[in-house]
């Protein structure tokens, strides 16, 4: 799906104003396990992934790597409180394929949203269509899913999902070992 589109999916922009937004993007191809943002770091830009996959996650005290999310395109990247209040993530965000994403910088983004009414309507939109129902889903998930429901739930989110994760990480993601995914997957619990 091409960026105009996505944008106009969103929450509908005039020709000029989508134009506008449109060109305050940059187009970058990034390789497989490149960061867009390591945890730690503040999250600057919104980016829009045009091709690829890409898991969220952080590493716990111990070292350890939790998946809290994964995307695929067409799909909205940032970490969404660090970029809201310019503060460190506490996620990292890694691209799992070779991927073309296009990016805009917070600073130009929040320019434009103080030029135009529309375009803030539109920003309202974004979070309400894909944060906040997403971290709806997730903690519901969590707390009234067992492993089995997660993971059809995931199979029904993503059909492919296997294809393009390893299943290290949709084991992680789904808060369960990779021994307990193997046993859902064959049947057997």
């Amino acid at each position: 799906m091409e960026l105009k589109s996505f944008i106009q999916k969103i929450h509908p922009l005039s020709p000029l104003l989508l134009d506008e937004l449109v060109a305050s993007f940059q187009h970058f191809e990034f390789p497989k396990n490149y960061y867009l943002l390591k945890q730690g770091r503040t999250c600057h830009q919104l980016w829009f992934l045009v091709k690829g996959a890409v898991r969220y996650f952080y590493t716990d005290g111990e070292g350890k790597e939790v998946n809290v999310w994964f995307s695929f395109e067409p799909d909205i990247l940032a970490d969404t409180p660090s970029l809201i209040q310019q503060t460190p993530a506490l996620e990292s965000i890694q691209l799992l394929e070779d991927s073309s994403v296009y990016a805009i910088d917070y600073a130009v983004l929040q320019r434009l949203l103080q030029q135009h009414h529309a375009l803030a309507l539109w920003y309202i939109k974004l979070f309400e269509t894909y944060y906040v129902p997403q971290m709806e889903d997730r903690v519901s998930d969590l707390q009234f899913l067992n492993a089995r429901q997660r993971y059809e739930k995931l199979l029904g989110q993503f059909p492919d999902i296997t294809n393009r994760i390893s299943l290290g990480h949709i084991a992680s993601y789904l808060n369960i070992s990779q021994e307990t995914l193997s046993r859902i997957r064959s049947g057997k619990q």
